[in-house]
């Protein structure tokens, strides 16, 4: 079966789809939780679609064995420019290696040659964040003019592994370059070989992708002087000024989040939200109160209270969480707080003028 379209909005049919999409993905997790968690998230628009090659009209469509053909599953959100447009899962990144078998190599890379295809031909609405993107693209062109050199700063403007901020969004004023999220290392080699990856951009960072079972983390309490709260609206200039990647405020409004307040202030001091994903992301410790201990209090308390929406009768309370290669401050807490790591996904720029 060759890469079909199927709508996530819009009735029976599309809520057909998205069952059919979880019963596939469930036998695999916690290696599909990406794309599983992204399905059950929600938060979709007229546009977005799951693409592959697998019927999703049919009860039985959930059924697949090592045997059969390789097969691939794509979410793709183009509303949602330039944060993460495309969560992939595909069953080569859940067997046994077996890089002798040049016939599933083969239909591997047909099925990815047909998925980038099909993105082409996918109409481009306009972005949700379209007026963030006008007004940021309006005042590079100003700084331009009076003879400043942004790109510089942004790229002098550097987070812990060395990444500007031009690095995570400077792709955001071209349609053609999409923005693929927590892309499986055994995808990876598929897409440099098509060729089609932008070479604007750096596609060489790896990503830990961590698990924790959330049944196995102990409770903690805040220092003496600390309170829980929630981020608000007012709060994400705050957050968005703390971290390269440019996150976005109708995003982060939706997004499930915990903060920690000093017991007199309104000014959060520490904050994590859940992705769209279902991971833990934007965890954030103001300096003068690192070393207490409170990224660990914060992640344990988000993962036990904010993501009940996604566990299920029957499954391991599984959470996840990814951090970039060289975040050795951000891996120790990962580890120490008894996360596994069991494979390395990146954040790529597939540029479909290439296909």
């Amino acid at each position: 079966m060759s890469v079909n379209r199927f709508p996530v909005t819009g009735g029976a049919e599309a809520s057909t789809a998205l069952a059919n999409a979880l019963k596939i993905l469930k036998p695999h997790l916690p290696a599909s939780i990406p794309l599983y968690r992204r399905l059950q998230f929600g938060r979709f628009f007229d546009a977005s679609c799951l693409l592959t090659n697998l019927d999703l009209t049919s009860a039985s469509s959930e059924k697949h064995d090592g045997a059969e053909a390789p097969w691939l599953m794509a979410f793709v959100d183009r509303s949602c420019r330039p944060e993460s447009e495309v969560w992939l899962a595909a069953s080569w990144e859940y067997e046994e290696r077996d890089d002798s078998n040049g016939e599933r190599r083969n239909g591997a890379m047909t099925l990815m040659r047909e998925l980038v295809q099909e993105m082409k031909n996918l109409p481009v609405p306009i972005s949700i964040h379209q007026d963030v993107l006008d007004a940021a693209a309006a005042a590079a062109a100003k700084a331009r003019a009076a003879n400043h050199n942004s790109t510089t700063s942004q790229q002098d403007d550097l987070d812990s592994v060395g990444l500007s901020r031009n690095h995570y969004g400077g792709h955001a004023q071209d349609s053609n370059i999409m923005l693929w999220g927590a892309v499986h290392e055994r995808s990876l080699p598929l897409l440099k070989q098509l060729g089609v990856l932008s070479s604007k951009f750096q596609t060489d960072h790896p990503n830990f992708t961590f698990v924790w079972d959330v049944d196995a983390l102990r409770d903690r309490t805040l220092p003496e002087g600390l309170r829980w709260g929630k981020l608000r609206r007012e709060d994400f200039a705050l957050v968005r000024s703390r971290t390269q990647i440019p996150r976005q405020d109708r995003t982060m409004a939706v997004l499930p989040n915990l903060a920690i307040f000093p017991r007199d202030s309104d000014q959060p001091i520490s904050w994590a939200f859940v992705g769209l994903d279902g991971s833990l992301t934007t965890l954030h410790v103001e300096p003068a109160y690192r070393g207490k201990g409170l990224a660990k209090t914060i992640t344990t308390k988000l993962f036990k209270e904010k993501m009940e929406r996604f566990q299920e009768d029957g499954l391991p309370r599984w959470a996840h969480g990814y951090v970039i290669v060289g975040n050795q401050e951000s891996e120790g807490m990962c580890r120490s707080l008894g996360g596994k790591s069991g494979w390395e996904v990146y954040w790529l720029r597939v540029d479909l003028g290439l296909v």
